[in-house]
């Protein structure tokens, strides 16, 4: 028996292992981060008639105006100001390649760490971690344009400063189309006066004979301005 070829696939038996037991703990350790520290909510981009960020199942991502399914995310922690956003119903993760270009992937990866900062105006803005301009430094951005499509994050048009890069993270989920309130007016409704035929009212207590109170609804709907 070859003693040093023994020898040679013991050890890459337990190389094999041993990488194999390290990348199930790192997968360990992400799935507790995700559990730990996410949050479920849609991102509102307040640029053109203001969009919410969505990931489609077959990778593609863009804006849409009304919330839906897609545009529920999952945001988590993965160390200090750096998270990664995940579709619920798609179940990808957001990504973004070394050209700026946004996409989705199902594998979580570096290309999908990105850093959250709250800007002065109460929105947010998200950067990739990895991927930058390395001859100027200048960080590439999460951003959509007034169409709802998204940008790259590599064009030098895209800065923290523009609307395109503002988010604001919204918990509530349910989509309440109708946020108006009803309420009840009381007012005088002058009607036709009694013909012959009928007899006059004998209630003297009224104010104004032919006339009489009368209820209506009057729905109001507030109005809302983001940024």
């Amino acid at each position: 028996m070859n003693v040093p070829l023994y020898l040679l696939t013991v050890a890459y038996l337990v190389f094999a292992a041993a990488r194999a037991q390290h990348v199930s703990l790192e997968r360990q350790l992400l799935e507790e981060k995700i559990r730990s520290g996410r949050r479920t909510c849609r991102l509102y981009c307040r640029v053109g008639i203001g969009f919410h960020l969505q990931i489609h199942p077959d990778g593609r991502v863009n804006g849409s105006h009304e919330p839906n399914l897609l545009s529920v995310l999952e945001l988590f922690a993965l160390s200090q100001g750096v998270i990664g956003i995940k579709g619920v119903y798609s179940n990808r993760f957001l990504a973004m390649n070394k050209r700026g270009r946004l996409h989705a992937t199902e594998r979580f990866s570096d290309d999908c760490k990105f850093r959250e900062r709250f800007q002065e105006n109460s929105y947010n803005t998200y950067t990739s971690v990895i991927h930058r301009n390395h001859r100027t430094g200048r960080e590439w951005f999460v951003a959509l344009n007034k169409r709802g499509k998204a940008k790259m994050g590599s064009s030098p048009r895209v800065k923290s400063q523009h609307v395109s890069t503002h988010f604001l993270p919204r918990v509530g989920l349910h989509d309440n189309r109708e946020r108006g309130f009803t309420i009840t007016d009381r007012s005088k409704e002058r009607r036709k006066a009694p013909t012959p035929a009928q007899p006059k009212p004998l209630n003297k207590g009224n104010v104004h004979a032919g006339t009489a109170l009368s209820q209506r609804q009057v729905k109001y709907w507030p109005k809302y301005r983001f940024g």
